[in-house]
């Protein structure tokens, strides 16, 4: 059992693996002009952080320190590359691929554990884990296995929904009390998300530098490629000076500590979501910035302002006990501006997009001035 450690450098090796699939779940949304193309790129983002997620439960809750527990996280971590490795194929020749190392990562994992805790009470939090990866990486393998595109989406989903859904109720048992949430370790637990948003932050910035670099430089290129670093600066800097920043002294105090541990992954995950989307958006912006924006685009850009800010809100929610009025606003401009993309420059989309998270940040900074953005965790 892992006992007040600080992250492991094997989980920050296990972490570049994730860098590969960020890349090209980023260029899988950026190449897509369909709205099944975008649903089925978010569903391959969702389910790479999910492997990530279950890793960092797992490393919470069992030190990387133990050879056990060390074999576990590079089996997990070779069997992410796989994954996205199939990740631009996984709706046409790999979906089998893509599955079936998903619900094998689940069982090997459970296996494992329920091997080494064999005859010991803590046995029954894997017991569980492995009954409810059964039912879904049963699904994920019969998705993969099936041909056309669109039922594979749709199986996938459930699959999904099934994985998604189990964590968020500690994976209930009929006729079973619920499982308790674990002893966390708040240090090992806060930075590790800390630490993921910041590389999703670098893969924004690694998307952009290779997309100007593939591009003859021009004003309108150039001005994109500065208008997505500092919307980069903004995402960091409204992450690290918010809640984000608080994330271990709120798991630490709150009473509420384990619904805290259950809506982090979540909120997170809607940050995430929204900068690769955004990651994605600026790619296409910088390689085309005075054309037109398409719906897609528009969704990618806007739309992933509008998920980043709800996740922070979300998450400032779960850690400060309130919902900035600034996220809210912020959100519905988001939408609001909608309508008027299409008749916006691909350039001028951005910089739209970029002040509506600079006008969340202006308020949060004005608040920080003021002394008033520390309020004691829920």
């Amino acid at each position: 059992m892992r006992r007040g450690q600080p992250t492991d450098l094997l989980e920050l090796f296990f972490d570049l693996a994730l860098i590969a699939s960020l890349t090209l779940t980023s260029q899988k949304m950026a190449n897509e002009d369909t709205w099944t193309g975008l649903a089925q790129a978010l569903l391959a983002l969702s389910t790479l952080w999910a492997v990530w997620v279950t890793t960092t439960s797992f490393t919470d809750l069992y030190s990387p320190q133990e050879r056990p527990v060390q074999l576990v996280i590079l089996g997990i971590m070779f069997g992410g590359m796989l994954m996205s490795a199939a990740l631009p194929t996984a709706f046409s020749s790999h979906g089998l691929a893509f599955g079936a190392t998903w619900a094998a990562i689940n069982w090997g994992r459970g296996l494992v554990l329920l091997a080494s805790l064999r005859g010991r009470r803590e046995r029954e939090r894997p017991l569980r884990v492995l009954a409810w990866n059964t039912v879904s990486g049963t699904l994920w393998i019969v998705g993969g296995l099936v041909p056309d595109p669109g039922t594979r989406l749709a199986v996938w989903l459930a699959a999904l929904a099934v994985d998604y859904l189990a964590f968020g109720l500690r994976f209930p048992i009929p006729g079973r009390p619920r499982l308790l949430q674990y002893d966390v370790v708040p240090e090992h637990l806060a930075e590790r998300y800390q630490q993921i948003y910041v590389l999703t932050l670098g893969e924004l910035i690694l998307v952009t530098v290779l997309t100007l670099s593939d591009m003859p430089f021009n004003i309108g290129r150039l001005s994109a490629f500065a208008v997505a670093f500092v919307a980069a600066v903004l995402l960091w800097w409204s992450y690290t000076r918010g809640a984000g920043a608080r994330l271990r002294s709120a798991i630490e105090r709150s009473p509420h500590r384990s619904r805290l541990v259950q809506t982090n992954p979540y909120a997170h995950w809607l940050m995430v979501v929204g900068v690769v989307g955004l990651a994605a958006g600026f790619e296409r912006i910088i390689e085309h910035p005075a054309e037109r924006p398409e719906a897609t685009l528009t969704a990618l850009t806007l739309g992933g302002v509008a998920l980043f800010l709800i996740g922070r809100a979300t998450l400032d929610h779960e850690v400060l006990g309130r919902i900035p009025l600034s996220h809210v606003i912020g959100v519905l401009a988001a939408v609001a501006l909608v309508p008027a993309a299409p008749h916006l420059p691909n350039l001028v989309l951005s910089v739209v997009a970029a002040l509506v998270v600079l006008g969340v940040a202006a308020v949060e900074f004005v608040r920080w001035q003021r002394g008033g953005a520390v309020p004691a965790p829920p």
